[in-house]
């Protein structure tokens, strides 16, 4: 029905009647300004009934007066009595029919009464538009403890919050020694923090976290937090926690890794556990990606086993560890932990080449010549039992030392020289070796070990280069086959690069810097720090997820199976595998500078060493410590030139600020 202007009506709501004056009639809607001025359009169907015209121009007065007699008609309802007639008639349900059956007529007044008491009331009564029934007796009872569970938790929170800001308060170094108390009723939520922190559980935790303050991220806040009450394991990783990464596996993934069955030989995979194979990594190793073996052939020439993992047999596509696995997509290697792509049981045992154990694997099988010429090969799903688990220093003390009557020694040392060969082809192809020093650094309850890790010894070459060899005849496969691929690639530099052998720092950053950045594609393209036209990754399936997809590619093509990805599922996991990936190197070098810098706070502080000057950046000059190859600022007044050996006293180390502050010996 149409209303004329300064009409005063009364409308339903979201949550409550409200009063007002008609402003405007639309047809099927009006607009309405209430007591406060606000102005509202609402459909017709929402109007409970009107009071007729306005009598003045000011429309407050008689809005005020009105709900003044509406509030006294709707204290003198008995809501117990509505409620128990409602519920003998269910069949009562608009408010003109609640209102003549409770009042006996339906004044205006009333149904306005009533139909703000039945709004209010949503305890005892269910609201659905206009129309309203009653709840049950059961019903109010359940409501009853949800209203009381939540005000509960609503007060809980707020004691949490309270809580949370005394302990953000708390100093740090004294809660070091005397932790904070944790309320009993408030244990939920610190395991609650706990768990988001360790295994990346999303709860309301989070949100409690991010209100509490913005100078701390969730992650740092919850770090902060457990570190005060002291509910921290003792080997959780500061780096590792805030960034969000968990070092542990949920419950469900341990339980899928634990009831993967072991490999047991078949016909389907060549048998090549007749073969002396060695691996060779460092001593803490425990996912053993690969292994090599040699066998001398009747003209003279050598066949070079390459031997690597072969997850795919016991992962696959989009299955639970397979999910986990591009999630974190490169095992990370830090100084206090190691963060695995896979849970141990599988990337540690099933799937890992441990000596005297019968494997599944993917074997590239090389003839070659005694000068490092590739003259054929193949690959081929294998079986595999390694016979010798050799570290770096034990296969380098082989080449040097081993017995001529020793079948391993001797197959190292032509191993060796067939890598040495090859490289050197690489080299006349164009490739470039910038060799950097690395520290490796460990740190176990509170202690920091470092030496010195020589990566450039004979048997890391030598490993090294079947590598480069096995990734290349990948992506030889794959581009022969036409199998889509993730490539790595990197182009030509604009100004001329010469490999730096012998560490100089000036030298490496120099040439560094001349150097294009390394991409992942799908399409092929030359690498050219490595000499060569074509470079894929699937030497290293435990540790890369990159790897893992391109070992399947191959396999699925190898054995006749449907290709599990076509090239627009590469793009996506192209694209979170470089990103991820670039995220943890970063974190692994940033961890690695913040305990070699704690270790030079706490062993070397006040002490002199060798440094060389390696930047001038306006009146900053930088130098690199000689034997920890980190970099920190020279306070001096003189000039020294780029390229200048000087001891230098290290005068202040500020680990969590990445600072180091160093000044001329006298």
């Amino acid at each position: 029905m149409p209303y004329a202007l300064h009409t005063i009506v009364d409308i339903f709501g979201n949550s409550d009647l409200n009063l007002g004056v008609v402003v405007k009639d639309q047809g099927e809607r009006i607009q309405v300004q209430n007591v406060m001025n606000q102005v509202v359009k609402i459909p017709l169907r929402q109007v409970l009934c009107d009071y007729g015209r306005c009598p003045t121009n000011n429309p407050v007065p008689s809005l005020v007066d009105l709900q003044n007699q509406i509030s006294a008609l709707q204290s003198e309802i008995d809501l117990e009595l509505l409620w128990e007639e409602l519920l003998a008639k269910p069949e009562l349900t608009s408010v003109p029919e609640i209102t003549q059956d409770y009042f006996g007529t339906a004044e205006k007044p009333q149904l306005s009464a009533m139909a703000r008491l039945l709004v209010s009331d949503s305890l005892h009564f269910q609201r659905n538009g206009v129309n309203f029934s009653a709840h049950t007796p059961e019903e109010v009872a359940q409501l009853t403890e949800l209203r009381r569970a939540r005000a509960e938790k609503a007060a809980l929170k707020e004691r949490t919050s309270a809580w949370l800001t005394k302990v953000i308060a708390a100093n740090a170094e004294q809660c070091a020694k005397e932790p904070l108390e944790v309320p009993e009723e408030l244990e939920p939520f610190v395991k609650r923090c706990l768990d988001y922190l360790l295994r990346g559980y999303n709860s309301d935790a989070v949100n409690i976290l991010s209100a509490a303050t913005s100078r701390l991220s969730p992650r740092e806040l919850a770090l902060s937090l457990l570190r005060k009450v002291n509910r921290l394991p003792d080997d959780a990783d500061d780096f590792l926690l805030a960034n969000g990464i968990h070092a542990g596996f949920t419950d469900e993934a341990l339980q899928f890794a634990q009831e993967l069955p072991p490999y047991v030989p078949s016909a389907d995979r060549e048998d090549l556990t007749h073969l002396e194979i060695a691996s060779i990594d460092d001593e803490w190793t425990r996912e053993i990606d690969d292994a090599l073996s040699l066998e001398n052939l009747p003209d003279g020439s050598f066949q070079v086993g390459i031997h690597l993992a072969n997850p795919s047999f016991f992962v696959h596509k989009d299955d639970l560890l397979d999910q986990i696995a591009a999630e974190r997509p490169l095992s990370l290697y830090l100084p206090t932990t190691t963060v695995t792509m896979f849970p141990e049981h599988l990337g540690c045992d099933l799937a890992s080449l441990n000596a005297g154990e019968i494997r599944p694997a993917m074997s590239f099988l090389v003839q070659m010549s005694p000068d490092g010429e590739i003259l054929d090969w193949r690959f081929c799903p294998s079986r595999v039992r390694v016979t010798h688990r050799l570290t770096y220093i034990e296969a380098d003390r082989l080449l040097q030392e081993g017995n001529e009557n020793d079948s391993l020694a001797v197959a190292l040392r032509s191993l060796n020289r067939l890598a040495e060969a090859h490289q050197r082809l690489r080299d006349e192809a164009g490739a470039v070796s910038l060799n950097r020093p690395e520290l490796k650094i460990h740190v176990k309850n509170d202690v920091i070990t470092l030496e010195r890790e020589d990566q450039e010894t004979p048997s890391h070459n030598l490993v090294r280069e079947f590598m480069v060899m096995a990734n290349h005849l990948a992506a030889k496969y794959a581009l022969r086959n036409d199998l889509p691929i993730i490539y790595r690639c990197q182009e030509a530099p604009l100004d001329d690069v010469h490999s730096v052998i012998h560490y100089d720092p000036i030298d490496f950053d120099q040439q560094v810097r001349k150097m294009k950045r390394t991409r992942l594609s799908t399409y092929p393209a030359p690498h050219f720090g490595l000499g060569l036209d074509l470079y894929a990754q699937v030497s290293s399936p435990l540790r890369r997820y990159a790897d893992l997809v391109l070992q399947r590619q191959l396999e699925a093509h190898l054995t006749g199976q449907p290709l599990p990805y076509q090239q627009t599922e590469l793009f996506g996991i192209l694209d979170n595998v470089d990103h991820t990936s670039s995220q943890n190197r970063s974190l692994e070098r940033e961890a690695k500078a913040f305990w070699t810098l704690e270790y030079l706070r706490r062993e070397f502080l006040g002490k002199t060493t060798g440094a060389t000057i390696v930047r001038q950046e306006g009146v900053m000059t930088l130098a690199e410590l000689d034997d920890f190859f980190v970099r920190g600022v020279v306070m001096t007044r003189d000039r020294p030139s780029i390229g200048d050996h000087l001891n230098v006293r290290i005068a202040d180390v500020q680990p969590k600020q990445q600072r180091l502050t160093l000044e001329p010996a006298r």
